[in-house]
């Protein structure tokens, strides 16, 4: 008789990463947060389902830049985003098999 070998989990992963635009470091984020998942779960994953996103520290840096010091001034920013992603994980719960 076989068994069930499908699980299904909710994890919730904390990323904070750093880009200069909020669109790319919103894409950084859920980068890492794959990586993250991976790791933390160490099983075949089949699905990853996002259910909630938090924003928990969003720190936006200005920095004004210059050619030369003094031509076509600009003003340059930085997002630094801590974010908390609640998943729902399906994955294979299988067991390493000894050699």
């Amino acid at each position: 008789m076989s068994e069930q070998l499908l699980k299904e989990m909710d994890h919730t992963v904390t990323v904070t990463m750093s880009g200069d635009g909020m669109v790319d470091t919103v894409g950084k984020i859920f980068n890492m947060m794959r990586k993250q998942v991976f790791q933390d779960i160490n099983k075949p994953i089949i699905q990853r389902d996002t259910q909630e996103v938090y924003f928990d520290k969003v720190d936006v840096t200005e920095k004004k830049e210059a050619f030369l010091f003094i031509f076509m001034p600009r003003v340059r920013r930085y997002y630094t985003v801590t974010a908390r992603i609640v998943l729902k994980v399906k994955y294979l719960d299988v067991q390493e098999e000894d050699k």
